[in-house]
């Protein structure tokens, strides 16, 4: 039963060999396709980001400030319900119209990445574009927007920016070398099971 083992192994590794030159071609032309899309043809996306402090004071450096941890509870329920206000079809619709950039507010609430950083009164609002530019002005006006409809819909509710946003130097998307990698791995079993077949 051993010696049978042997052999299957020894004439598996036999077929391989014999099939290398397919196995390296196939591999590589599916490596080099996918370095072909990632590098040339799928445009690269840039992400701006902007953090904003949400609490009950207009000051967030002001230390005379306390909080228990009643308020603490609260104010991270509320940034949930501000993410809520930043992705909304108003602020969307507002910042289409005065940004005139050619986007609809669909197309805005699709670029727009709202989310509440875990345990924190922080919130981060992400917007991707193909033009880091785009993206850098989208993240100011819709930050504004969102503070002043924010202002409305909760009078004694308080916002502030935590940084400026600045144009995004790398794009997000897509990851280049992971896809390459990937598409190496793929090309290597898809090349093999052909020659098994």
């Amino acid at each position: 039963m051993e010696e049978e083992i042997t052999l299957d192994l020894r004439e598996l590794i036999g077929i391989l060999r014999k099939r290398l030159k397919l196995i390296i071609s196939i591999t590589l032309i599916v490596t080099l396709i996918s370095g072909i899309i990632s590098f040339l043809i799928i445009k690269p996306t840039y992400e701006a980001t902007l953090s904003v402090f949400i609490g009950k004071t207009s000051d967030i450096n002001e230390t005379s400030i306390s909080y228990d941890s009643s308020d603490i509870a609260m104010y991270q329920k509320l940034v949930k319900t501000y993410a809520k206000i930043a992705t909304s079809s108003d602020v969307a619709e507002k910042a289409a119209v005065e940004l005139n950039l050619g986007f609809t507010a669909k197309q805005i609430q699709e670029m727009i990445k709202v989310t509440p950083q875990q345990d924190t009164q922080i919130m981060d609002i992400k917007v991707q574009s193909k033009n880091p530019e785009e993206a850098k002005l989208i993240a100011e006006k819709v930050t504004t927007l969102f503070i002043d409809k924010a202002k409305v819909i909760i009078p004694n509710g308080n916002v502030q920016i935590l940084d400026k946003v600045k144009v995004p130097q790398e794009p997000v998307k897509p990851n280049k070398k992971l896809n390459v990698a990937i598409a190496f791995f793929l090309g290597l079993m898809l090349s093999v099971g052909i020659v098994f077949v």
